[in-house]
């Protein structure tokens, strides 16, 4: 029987330079520092909560910029899985691979593009259109913050249900990037701030219902347009 040996993460280390040796745990705290995992999880109870404060909050906290981008990628991988299963339950079985490719794999980094489209239309609508300067960081925080809402689609699997849980989760997830606008960006009126984020996720829309039409590869509510 072969045994392994336990060592303390302490006793491990690394050479840098001239023989100085540094303490893989030190290198581990770094880690822990630079991204704050319960960080992550509070600003994520607290909007799932109705928290809707936690948006301004998240907008002029610069510390707040890796937690939120981690809520987002969670939000769409939990959306991802929920449709998934849903094609599974849906196909009684038949389908678990290729669905497994082309939504939670592939899906979820369309979405997360399709993500990157909307934000930055929805900046540059803001700057060119209503004449708006917001620091782009400023808008990211709480817009990737909104899209952890996305949580709610893995409720999708609840069979003929499944198109209504998402629409309804993508509706609240465009209101709420109206509140993430004027979060960031407290001077614009709400006509402009819905104007912009309409502009953004007009483009997000299209470009996920073309490529779940044209392609196979969605995720949340856009596998129902998989032909």
């Amino acid at each position: 029987m072969i045994q392994i040996r336990s060592h303390s993460v302490g006793v491990l280390s690394k050479t840098v330079g001239r023989g100085a040796w540094f303490p893989a745990s030190r290198h581990l705290s770094a880690l822990e520092a630079a991204f704050d995992w319960r960080r992550a999880l509070v600003l994520q109870r607290r909007l799932l909560s109705g928290e809707l404060g936690v948006i301004g909050e998240v907008s002029r906290t610069e510390s707040d910029t890796r937690p939120s981008l981690a809520i987002l990628v969670l939000g769409v991988l939990t959306a991802s899985l929920g449709a998934w299963l849903w094609i599974v339950i849906d196909t009684r079985g038949a389908a678990v691979a290729d669905p497994a490719l082309n939504v939670l794999l592939l899906g979820s980094i369309a979405s997360l593009g399709a993500w990157a489209l909307w934000l930055g239309l929805t900046w540059y609508a803001l700057k060119s259109i209503f004449l708006v300067e917001v620091e782009w960081r400023s808008l990211m925080r709480p817009m990737a913050l909104v899209g952890g809402f996305a949580v709610w689609q893995f409720f999708m699997l609840a069979g003929p249900a499944s198109f209504a849980v998402g629409l309804i989760v993508s509706v609240a997830g465009l209101l709420l990037s109206v509140l993430a606008v004027r979060a960031a960006a407290p001077e614009v009126d709400d006509r402009a701030a819905i104007i912009s984020v309409g502009v953004g996720f007009g483009a997000y829309a299209l470009a996920l219902s073309l490529l779940a039409a044209l392609t196979g590869v969605g995720a949340g509510l856009f596998v129902h347009t998989i032909g």
